[in-house]
């Protein structure tokens, strides 16, 4: 609507894959840091190359801001630093460190043109504190600098999309934002008198909260509010519901961003703050268990959350926490096992400990009341088969659904990609080993390092689980050979019995196979139509590999298993916590990247890996736990009726005795208090009458003295609720809540 203020054109169309635009900017886009001085600009690119730079602009899921006006590039003292002296087990590592800057230093002297940071190798505090208090003054220059450049870069490629008529999600936040910033725009958008009613607020990015407050704000409001503290959002036209504890997403949403806007709106009147903490969904034992350790795990430290203390609900129900131990005699004696396989022997147990207790003990109504929740998707497939195996279904909710995560798309794309690239190796031995299920040691022996042994246009004469199916591709590649498209596809389908090896895939994990399968011949005739040939076909299938995929009905008939991420907003009335001891691969940063300490509003810039130094891994880390610690925090606080908990720290358990510190467990045990209340939960899982009773529909509650909700109870909750929306919206409109 309002588009053209800001020179939009009249039609944007929303793109996903920008691979080939950015190609494109890149080899039009000549030169960056425009807005730098000549000299702030030699400097910089010193000692940031300007590829990264750019990588930063465009791998950044957040709009970049610079952070104001730069000065220049500050002389730095190691006076500290070369007075160090070496003794005990730093003799040998401080005089080497020393060394390294010295280097550094003269060839910076020198005025190379690029110079890598120096490496420190000792890592005793006191020299560790020395070398960062030195180097902290130009590594905060570099890190405004180049968040200076990734801005303008980051710009520079919007406009150059946006002149193609094509815009990406990001784009739109960022231009709405732009829009915003236009005084007549805003001014007419913000007359509508629209009022902002905001949910997840703790999920929102930083320029989602701009665009929000901005239209709330008065009608001649100039500037940025959180940054002029001028004509806040007015009374009863911006309401947020958020959750602190509940910030799980720190890729998306700034959870520093999100407490100084919370603040800002209660200091500048804008807002009156209102905490719930009253819980509908959990039993007592549940609320009893996290009021008692997540006061600690969430204790407002370093920059984690405070801890909100929950109340019942009137009429609330006994609930149950139940701890299921997985003793080490688990374990084959006299075998070292990886986690998964760890992982197999205790999900196997666990299966049938639910079979055996049964719904009424897990005081759940039907199967699809009761949830398994893991923090990674992967961990989900090995609960879902120890279930099968015991005669319990289940359905896996995928987290994302792309192209690639199905095997119709998948192995067809393998196929076509073959038929075009006949010595692509590294595709066929794919084929072979998932398409045709060879394994990975026959694949080791046949090839004897050899990958031309791989290739189709030269197969070679021997036959057997290798050199059969090797024939196969061979021969049907010259069969496709002058086809058009579709028959060349619906051969190749035919002819690796496509159909009858999809079938064969567990069809609670892979439903639809054959539907997907017939979309694909109905894309590769379309293709036809359009003058692709088989390579075409594979170079389109390709593109699209990580693609979503078109949304299907995910079937919730059996055991729910979900990521805990997934499962926020839901509940159940069990829920099953398992691998709680399994250590929690941290993620490395996809360089270069932005990182924000947890306790700090300052961004942290890295690269490349040189730039991850100690210090940085540190602070990915703590944000790393702290947001794992809070994902505990939302799994624990899913179930109505029943929590079970895996005890199994001496299945994954160190060595030498304790947890992995990036395990879930650790959170309940390694703290005095915890452990106790950790102990005390029961271990076995009862049924419950009076839950029984309270799920059924009052005219079958067999006369039982079922709680419910009074007359007196409705007229008051109706009046407070009415109160409530008057409060927040005095004039809007007479109020009147059913």
């Amino acid at each position: 609507t309002y588009g053209h203020y800001i020179g939009l054109p009249a039609a944007l169309e929303l793109v996903e894959d920008d691979s080939e635009l950015w190609d494109d900017f890149v080899q039009q886009h000549t030169e960056i840091g425009r807005n730098l001085s000549e000299e702030n600009r030699r400097e910089l690119f010193r000692l940031a190359p300007a590829r990264r730079l750019m990588e930063l602009a465009r791998n950044s899921r957040t709009a970049l801001a610079s952070s104001g006006e730069l000065g220049p590039c500050p002389k730095v003292s190691f006076a500290k630093v070369r007075a160090a002296v070496a003794s005990g087990a730093s003799a040998r590592t401080i005089p080497d460190s020393q060394a390294e800057l010295e280097e550094w230093e003269a060839r910076y002297a020198a005025g190379w043109e690029f110079l890598r940071w120096p490496i420190r190798s000792c890592h005793a505090r006191e020299f560790k504190r020395d070398w960062n208090d030195a180097f902290a003054p130009l590594r905060k220059w570099v890190t405004n600098a180049a968040l200076c450049v990734a801005a303008e870069v980051q710009r520079d490629y919007r406009n150059f999309r946006v002149a193609r008529g094509v815009v990406t999600y990001a784009d739109q936040i960022a231009l709405a934002d732009a829009l915003l910033q236009h005084a007549a725009a805003a001014r007419r958008i913000r007359e509508e008198n629209l009022r902002v009613i905001l949910d997840e607020a703790q999920d929102t990015d930083p320029l989602q909260f701009n665009v929000l407050t901005e239209i709330a704000r008065p009608s001649n409001a100039t500037g940025r509010w959180l940054a002029t503290r001028r004509d806040p959002p007015r009374a009863g036209h911006f309401c947020m519901v958020g959750d602190f504890q509940q910030s799980i997403y720190h890729d998306r949403a700034d959870l520093n961003r999100y407490r100084a806007l919370h603040r800002a709106l209660i200091e500048e009147g804008a807002a009156e703050e209102l905490t719930f903490s009253v819980t509908f969904r959990l039993d007592r034992k549940q609320l009893e268990f996290v009021n008692e350790t997540f006061r600690e795990i969430l204790n407002n430290k370093a920059g984690q959350v405070e801890f909100v203390t929950l109340e019942p609900r009137p009429h609330v129900l006994p609930g149950q926490v139940v701890r299921l131990s997985f003793p080490a005699n688990m374990l084959p004696k006299a075998e070292k096992l990886k986690d998964y396989q760890k992982a197999q022997i205790e999900a196997e147990a666990l299966a049938r400990w639910i079979n055996d207790a049964g719904l009424t003990s897990l005081r759940a109504d039907s199967w699809n009341d009761v949830a398994v929740l893991c923090p990674r998707k992967a961990w989900l497939a090995t609960m879902a088969v120890a279930l099968r195996r015991a005669g319990l279904p289940a359905t896996i909710q995928s987290e994302s659904d792309r192209n690639g995560d199905h095997p119709a798309y998948a192995w067809l794309t393998a196929l076509c990609t073959i038929m075009a690239e006949p010595r692509n190796s590294y595709e066929v031995v794919g084929v072979l080993r998932e398409v045709f299920g060879v394994a990975d040691h026959d694949l080791a022996v046949f090839s004897e390092a050899k990958p031309e042994r791989f290739h189709l246009d030269a197969p070679g004469a021997t036959s057997g689980v290798i050199g059969t199916p090797l024939k196969l591709l061979a021969r049907l590649r010259s069969d496709i050979r002058g086809r058009a498209l579709f028959d060349a596809v619906s051969l190749l389908i035919a002819r690796t019995q496509l159909r009858d090896r999809l079938a064969s895939l567990p069809p609670a994990d892979f439903p639809h196979s054959d539907d997907d399968l017939d979309a694909l011949l109905a894309l590769a005739a379309e293709a036809e139509e359009e003058g692709d040939t088989v390579a075409d076909f594979a170079a389109r299938l390709r593109a699209d590999f990580l693609a979503e995929r078109k949304t299907r009905l995910v079937s919730d008939a059996g055991i729910q298993l979900i990521t805990a991420q997934k499962a926020k907003g839901s509940e159940w009335q069990a829920v099953i916590l398992p691998f709680l001891g399994r250590r929690l691969g941290e993620p490395s940063p996809r360089y270069p990247c932005v990182l924000q300490a947890p306790d700090s509003d300052d961004p942290v810039i890295a690269l490349d890996p040189e730039d991850y130094d100690n210090d940085l891994r540190e602070v990915h880390k703590l944000a790393n736990r702290q947001e794992m610690a809070r994902l505990l925090y939302v799994a624990t606080t899913r179930a109505r009726h029943t929590l079970v908990l895996a005890d199994d720290r001496e299945l994954f358990g160190k060595a030498g005795g304790g947890l992995s510190s990036t395990s879930q467990l650790q959170h309940f045990v390694d703290c005095e208090n915890h452990a106790d209340v950790f102990a005390r939960i029961a271990t076995s899982a009862a049924a419950c009458e009076l839950t029984t009773n309270a799920r059924r529909p009052p005219e079958k509650a067999n006369g039982a003295n079922v709680p419910a909700m009074t007359a007196r109870d409705w007229q008051r909750a109706r009046k407070r609720a009415n109160e409530f929306v008057r409060k927040i919206s005095p004039s809007a409109y007479e109020p009147h809540v059913e």
